[in-house]
């Protein structure tokens, strides 16, 4: 008798609107903690420098986040801002081949600094993936009461669908971003320059919210006509891609220095607009920006 363990027949991950609703559980989860804290009286501490701050509370969300993704679906991957990768744990289902693998990008407070100021923009950030490509997003404001998300049908918030429109030309466009910023001032300050001033004088007006993961939610809205920033992580923008291309948005994306042919929520550079029309003022802009960093290659 062959009393030797048979192994497990691998699985189909579950659908995209299964993923969705088990990243808008964690998402809510996570919502519902930070509902109950006391906003008032936030410690920070510092990563990098002052503009890089984070508090017990976004490692404490993402902690929820993974605990309720993993008990949900024990098989899944989950890339968080605080934890890194963190493997599959337990004994979930395998899958079918390492592109079925499901993976969560985890951003647990998207607009720290806003949080820990006491102001109500900032977000949960969850996006899906099957192998390298994005089927889900939920970005869940939890102060705002505003949740968007989004898997193989239309995109959208609070349960209603988010309706496309298109993109304003750039003397009438408003756009919502903090680029070039303290990151792009450092690294090409001439062109960092010559940006803010082009922006500035070329778009009706630019703002800056403070979290990438909501900019990127507001223009899938239809509430401002693009966002772009020149350095981001995938934990930032996974799910805001999902959401805006199902609301009938458009993404330009660069490789920066990184390896080319990434999916392109792995890449550092992004152009994103309500509609499919571009702005070409941005979109040039960041092809300069591409070129100095493949000159220093």
């Amino acid at each position: 008798m062959n009393t030797t363990a048979e192994p497990s027949e691998p699985t189909a991950p579950p659908s995209p609107d299964e993923l969705l609703e088990i990243a808008t559980i964690a998402a809510g989860a996570a919502a519902d903690y930070i509902r109950s804290l006391d906003r008032e009286h936030l410690a920070r501490e510092y990563k990098t420098s002052s503009h890089d701050i984070v508090t017990v509370h976004d490692k404490a969300s993402e902690d929820i986040i993974a605990a309720e993704l993993r008990r949900l679906l024990p098989s899944c991957r989950v890339v968080g801002e605080e934890a890194g990768e963190r493997p599959a744990e337990g004994d979930g289902p395998a899958v079918a081949d390492p592109g079925q693998v499901v993976t969560f990008y985890v951003d647990p407070i998207d607009g720290t600094s806003n949080f820990a100021a006491g102001l109500p923009l900032f977000c949960i950030s969850i996006g899906v993936t099957v192998g390298d490509e994005l089927v889900a997003g939920v970005i869940d404001a939890p102060v705002l009461g505003q949740v968007f998300t989004a898997a193989d049908g239309p995109a959208m918030l609070n349960g209603r669908e988010i309706h496309p429109r298109s993109t304003n030309a750039a003397a009438d466009a408003l756009v919502v971003s903090g680029f070039p910023g303290q990151r792009g001032v450092t690294e090409f300050p001439e062109l960092a320059a010559k940006a803010q001033q082009e922006l500035e004088n070329g778009l009706s007006a630019v703002r800056h919210l403070g979290t990438a993961a909501l900019e990127l939610a507001y223009v899938a809205a239809g509430w401002a006509d693009a966002t772009f920033l020149a350095s981001i992580n995938a934990w930032d923008i996974a799910a805001g891609f999902h959401i805006l291309r199902r609301a009938g948005g458009s993404v330009r994306t660069w490789p920066g220095r990184g390896q080319k042919g990434l999916p392109d929520f792995l890449c550092p550079a992004y152009v994103a607009c309500t509609g499919p029309e571009r702005l070409d003022i941005v979109d040039e802009l960041f092809e300069e920006v591409q070129a100095l960093r493949d000159a220093d290659l």
